[in-house]
Parts: C-alpha cells; structure tokens; sequence
C-alpha cells in the first residue's frame, strides 16, 4: 500500500509539473524575496515571476512555539539569503506545488549549510530514494559533524524530527 501511495504522489507530482509547463530537472537565477521557514523560500525568477521553493533533502523544525529551533533555523536562513541572488536547481514539484530544489548561494549548498548548522535535518527517508549518492554521503556526514558538535538544534539532547512533530500534531487533531 506504501508503494501505491508514494507512485501516486510521483505522479501527482510529474503532472502537475506538466501541466504547469515546468521541465524537471532544470536550474535558473532567482532573487530570494521571503523566507518562509529553515526550508521553505520563495524568489522571484529572470522572468518575474514568483516562484515557492523547498529546500530539496532537508527538513527543518517547524516554526512554530512548540517545536524548538524552528525560529531560529528560519532567521539562520533569512541570514544567509534574504534579497540574495541565487541558483535554483529544481528536482522536483512537491504535492503543495512548490519546486523541490537545491538553492546555491555563488558556490554555497545552502541546502547543505542548512545541515552543517544545525538548522536542519538530512531528510534521509527521501534522500534515501533520490539523492545523488556522493551528496547523500556529504549530507549524512555534516548532520553527524552538527550533531556531535552540539550545533544549533543538536543543544538539546532529544531533538523531535519535524516529521514526529508533525506526526504528532495530526494525531493530537
């Protein structure tokens, strides 16, 4: 049943990039106008355009009061990229039709950085399947680099992925 769930959405995912006239893989130069969260941005792109974009391999505390860093993963991130001009290198359109994307910063993975912080989680369950094997590896390795430095989210001792917290609010509701 997990299979059908995730051919779904792959499917969802490819016909709403086709319907949207939206190639996939491709890349493009953007100006960062809002910051939505550790993960989540929008640009406008060289042909004015608004564009949403998630962070592609990574997922973030949520922000929210009561999951811990998440207010502080997306000021990290407001840090690095607000009115930047940056690369754009989608992979994918997400259920929520946001572009799944590696953003670089001149020569930066921001996404990476995300990582190496301690602002983000390497977001393995779906690295796992997509991921280009050696930025897999880079991932995986900054997030133990993070965790065994005590970086940002790593502080606390029990950090909850933001895929528990969320498990945990729909089950609350």
């Amino acid at each position: 049943m997990k299979k059908l769930w995730i051919l779904l959405a792959m499917c969802l995912s490819i016909a709403h990039a086709t319907a949207k006239n939206i190639p996939i893989p491709h890349s493009y130069t953007a100006t960062v106008t809002h910051i939505h969260d550790g993960d989540t941005i929008r640009v406008l792109d060289e042909h004015g355009q608004k564009q949403r974009i998630r962070l592609a391999y990574i997922d973030a505390p949520e922000v929210s009061p009561a999951q811990a860093h998440g207010i502080a993963s997306r000021d990290a991130l407001r840090q690095l990229l607000t009115r930047q001009t940056v690369r754009i290198d989608v992979w994918d359109i997400d259920r929520y039709g946001r572009q799944v994307a590696r953003v670089m910063l001149d020569n930066q993975d921001i996404n990476l950085t995300q990582i190496q912080t301690g602002n983000a989680w390497h977001y393995r369950s779906i690295a796992r399947k997509n991921q280009h094997q050696q930025d897999y590896e880079y991932y995986q390795a900054a997030e133990n680099q993070a965790k065994s430095a005590r970086l940002g989210l790593w502080r606390k001792r029990n950090p909850v992925a933001p895929w528990h917290f969320r498990q945990q609010n729909r089950q609350v509701k």
